[in-house]
C-alpha cells in the first residue's frame, strides 16, 4: 500500500512540474516546495538517512550497483558541502547545488523502495514523464503563439523558461510516438484512436525541438527511431513496411517543412558550433590547476566560477556535467561521480536488449543531460535514471512501454 502511494506521488509530481514549474526554476515557489513534498512522499526519510549515514551498505539485498552509488553521494554531498562552507560561498548558491545532486541521484533512494512494485512503477513512471515532457513543449508552443508555420522557416526563440531544455521533452517525442505505433499494432479501434493520439503528441513535441533547433536532440530522436524500426522490423517486416510508406508519404507532404528545418540546424552548427563548451574546459582546467587543493576536491559546492559562455560572468554553472564536477568536486568527485554512473552501465544495456524501444527512448536524454548540456542539474534526468534501473530490475521486461 505504501509503495502505491510512493508512485501516485511520483506521478502527480511529474504532472506539476511539466505544467506549472520550470526546468531549472528562479527558486522555491509553491509549486516547487509542493514537487518536493510529493517526492520526499515517494521517497520517504529513512531511506535519504540511512544512504547519507552510509548506513544503507549494510541493508539486506544491496544491487551491486547500490553499493559505489551510496559510497559517491556520501562523498559527493558532505566533501564539497564542507568545501564550500570553509571557502565561505553563500548558502542559497550552495543549496543551488546539492539539491541537483539529489536529484541526479534519485535512482539509489528510490529503486530500492519501489522494487516491490518495478513492474508497474516503470509504467507509471514511463506515462508521467511523457506527460512532463508534453507539458513543457505545450508550454513552449503557447509562449511562441503557436506558431507551427515557423518550423523550418525560422529558428524560434527558447524563451525565458526554457521548456524545451527539459529531458522529459525529448523523452516524450521519442517515447510517445514509439507508444503510439505500438498501440496501433496491436489492433482494435480504442486502440487505434489511443496510438494516433500518442503519436500526434509525440509529433508536437518533435516539431517543437525542431522550431527552436535543438540540433543534438533531434539528431538523437531521429537515430532511436531508425534503430527502433529496424528491431520492429525482425519481428514484424509488413509493420515496418508500412510505417516507412506512411513516412515517406509524410515526408513528401511537408519536404519544405523538414528541408528547411535541416537547413537551419546546418546554418546553426556553422554558427555555434559547440557552444563554448571547448572553451569551457579549458576554463575549469585552468582554474582547477591553480592549487592541489582545488584541483583534488574542487571549490565545493557554491562555487561561482567565470564561465566564458556568458561572457566571463561569474556563475554558479558549466554546460557540461564533466567540467561541472571537476570544478566543484575536483578530480576525486568526479572519480566518484565516474563510479556511480558507471555501475549503473550494466542496467542501461540491460534495458536496451530487453526492451529497445523502451531503451532508445531513455538513452538519448540521457545523453543530452550527462554529456552535452546543463539539464543534469533537471529532476526529470535523475527520474528517466530512476526509470532506466526500474526497468532493468524488473522481473519480466514489458512488451511494450
Amino acid at each position: 500500500m505504501a509503495e502505491a502511494w510512493r508512485v501516485r506521488g511520483l506521478f502527480l509530481a511529474l504532472a506539476l512540474y511539466g505544467l506549472l514549474s520550470a526546468p531549472a526554476p528562479p527558486g522555491i515557489r509553491v509549486v516547487e516546495a509542493v514537487i518536493g513534498s510529493l517526492l520526499l512522499l515517494a521517497v520517504g526519510v529513512r531511506r535519504p538517512l540511512f544512504v547519507a549515514t552510509g548506513h544503507a551498505l549494510r541493508t539486506p539485498g544491496v544491487a551491486a550497483w547500490e553499493v559505489p552509488a551510496i559510497l559517491a553521494l556520501s562523498w559527493l554531498l558532505w566533501v564539497p558541502l564542507l568545501r564550500g562552507a570553509w571557502v565561505g560561498w553563500g548558502a542559497g548558491d550552495m543549496l543551488r547545488d546539492v539539491i541537483p545532486l539529489l536529484y541526479l541521484f534519485l535512482p539509489v533512494l528510490l529503486v530500492p523502495v519501489l522494487r516491490s512494485v518495478a513492474e508497474p512503477a516503470t509504467r507509471v513512471l514511463a506515462w508521467a514523464l511523457m506527460l512532463a515532457g508534453l507539458f513543457f513543449a505545450g508550454r513552449w508552443w503557447q509562449q511562441a503563439e503557436w506558431g507551427f508555420g515557423a518550423v523550418g522557416a525560422r529558428a524560434m526563440a527558447d524563451g525565458t523558461d526554457y521548456f524545451l531544455n527539459a529531458p522529459s521533452v525529448l523523452f516524450a517525442a521519442i517515447a510517445l510516438p514509439l507508444t503510439g505505433v505500438g498501440l496501433v499494432s496491436r489492433g482494435g479501434v480504442p486502440r487505434l484512436v489511443a496510438g494516433m493520439v500518442c503519436v500526434g503528441a509525440g509529433v508536437l513535441c518533435l516539431a517543437a525541438l525542431a522550431g527552436a533547433v535543438h540540433r543534438m536532440a533531434l539528431g538523437l530522436a531521429v537515430m532511436a527511431f531508425v534503430v527502433v524500426a529496424l528491431w520492429w522490423g525482425r519481428r514484424a517486416p509488413l509493420t515496418v513496411a508500412l510505417l516507412v510508406a506512411v513516412a515517406v508519404v509524410f515526408a513528401a507532404g511537408f519536404s519544405d517543412t523538414l528541408l528547411g528545418a535541416l537547413g537551419l540546424v546546418a546554418e546553426k552548427n556553422r554558427l555555434a558550433g559547440a557552444n563554448t563548451r571547448w572553451e569551457e574546459a579549458a576554463m575549469v582546467l585552468d582554474h582547477v590547476s591553480a592549487s592541489p587543493w582545488s584541483f583534488l576536491f574542487g571549490d565545493g559546492w557554491g562555487a561561482l566560477l567565470p564561465n566564458p559562455a556568458v561572457g566571463g560572468w561569474r556563475v554558479s554553472y558549466t554546460h557540461t556535467l564533466a567540467t561541472y564536477a571537476l570544478a566543484k568536486t575536483g578530480a576525486l568527485g568526479l572519480l566518484a561521480l565516474d563510479a556511480y554512473l558507471g555501475g549503473l552501465v550494466p542496467r542501461a544495456l540491460t534495458v536496451l536488449r530487453d526492451e529497445p524501444p523502451l531503451g532508445w527512448a531513455v538513452l538519448p536524454p540521457l545523453v543530452m543531460a550527462l554529456g552535452l548540456h546543463t539539464s543534469f542539474k533537471y529532476l526529470d534526468t535523475g527520474l528517466i535514471l530512476t526509470l532506466m534501473v526500474l526497468a532493468a530490475e524488473r522481473r519480466n521486461a514489458l512488451s511494450r512501454i
